[in-house]
């Protein structure tokens, strides 16, 4: 008699944590961020040095427990826009639409740069007129069309806040060679070391 009153005390525990872990608000959803965040490591991507910002979990509408990250890049000069669905076997092709939806009801369509991949990778360059429309407009929704599904994600207030943000950072910000990086850290270092 005490062994079922165990289980049934440990699945109502294992429930109303479950329950409560699916109501908790993701980091990027809860409040605007104000530092840029950007990541640059000695790492290259097609032969050039790059830089990103902090990505921006979006949660897909169409879909149970699954979120896509939104992330901006930049290398040659260029802003690149990366989204990726978390979840498992979602095949895109290149030159497959993503459509951005406007609160002003335009909608632009993207076309994927990526090859094809079963990875659920969607990259773009964006252009500067893209890239405007994305600073001065609120984007209300996205949606990714794949090979089995579309999948809709709505974007937040916040979120776009973040997103306006980010392509100001990325704009302002100059993609740094390795040896700068590493000139500057010994520049840091040895500074450090006259100032004790």
């Amino acid at each position: 008699m005490k062994l079922p009153k165990k289980i049934i005390f440990f699945s109502l525990l294992f429930l109303t944590v479950f329950i409560n872990a699916q109501n908790i608000v993701s980091d990027s959803t809860e409040y605007a961020h104000f530092d840029c965040g950007i990541t640059q490591t000695k790492q290259k991507l097609d032969k050039n040095f790059f830089a990103s910002t902090p990505a921006i979990e979006l949660r897909v509408n169409n879909e149970e427990f699954i979120y896509t990250t939104f992330q901006l890049g930049k290398r040659k000069n260029k802003i690149y826009l990366y989204l990726r669905i978390l979840a498992d076997n979602v095949c895109i092709k290149k030159d497959k639409n993503v459509d951005v939806y406007f609160k002003s009801g335009e909608v632009i369509t993207l076309k994927n740069e990526y090859p094809l991949n079963c990875e659920a990778f969607f990259a773009k360059q964006m252009k500067k007129k893209e890239l405007q429309k994305f600073k001065e407009n609120e984007i209300t929704s996205i949606k990714i069309y794949t090979y089995k599904k579309n999948y809709e994600m709505y974007v937040s207030e916040v979120q776009n806040q973040d997103i306006q943000h980010y392509i100001d950072c990325l704009s302002n910000y100059k993609v740094k060679k390795s040896d700068e990086v590493k000139i500057k850290k010994k520049k840091n270092s040895e500074a450090n070391n006259q100032n004790q």
